[in-house]
């Protein structure tokens, strides 16, 4: 009785789709945080945008004091729209799920583009560098090859 220990081969994945979302997604984080230091700098230095800081700390006191007396009110009627959570709940997965999709298939695209930048700008320095590295590993084979006889002779002789 004869049983088969081949492995199952599995076939390769030709879906790229995945491989563009990660590059568009990673393209588009390296382009928010190169733009970064200039948008804190203009925040930072944004004299309206302060001044509207300073009235925000300046009404906390006033604004932690009114949530805090309309907190019962708050809870009675949180109670009330408990019932509608479930709903509300599966509503906003299927909003993220959308939202998430489009996503995906927005930095899909974006990386497909990038791929394709990367390819043109290094595609032919990596074909020559892989074909010089088969070059060199078919002459290293070649030289192995001759070694080999050379030894096998060499033992042949000396017996």
């Amino acid at each position: 009785m004869t049983t088969d220990t081949t492995q199952p081969t599995t076939q390769p994945t030709t879906d790229r789709k995945p491989l563009f979302a990660a590059a568009g997604a990673a393209e588009a984080a390296v382009d928010a945080l190169r733009h970064l230091p200039g948008r804190v700098a203009e925040a930072v230095n944004d004299e309206k945008l302060r001044a509207e800081f300073r009235t925000r700390f300046a009404d906390l006191p006033a604004d932690v004091k009114v949530f805090r007396e309309g907190l019962p009110d708050l809870l009675l009627s949180a109670q009330a729209k408990a019932a509608d959570l479930p709903q509300k709940v599966r509503d906003l997965f299927a909003d993220a799920g959308r939202e998430a999709g489009r996503a995906y298939e927005e930095f899909a695209t974006r990386g497909e583009g990038v791929m394709t930048k990367f390819r043109a700008e290094y595609g032919p320095a990596v074909e020559n560098a892989v074909a010089n590295v088969r070059g060199r590993v078919a002459d290293a084979a070649d030289e192995v090859a001759e070694i080999t006889e050379k030894a096998a002779d060499d033992l042949k002789t000396k017996r």
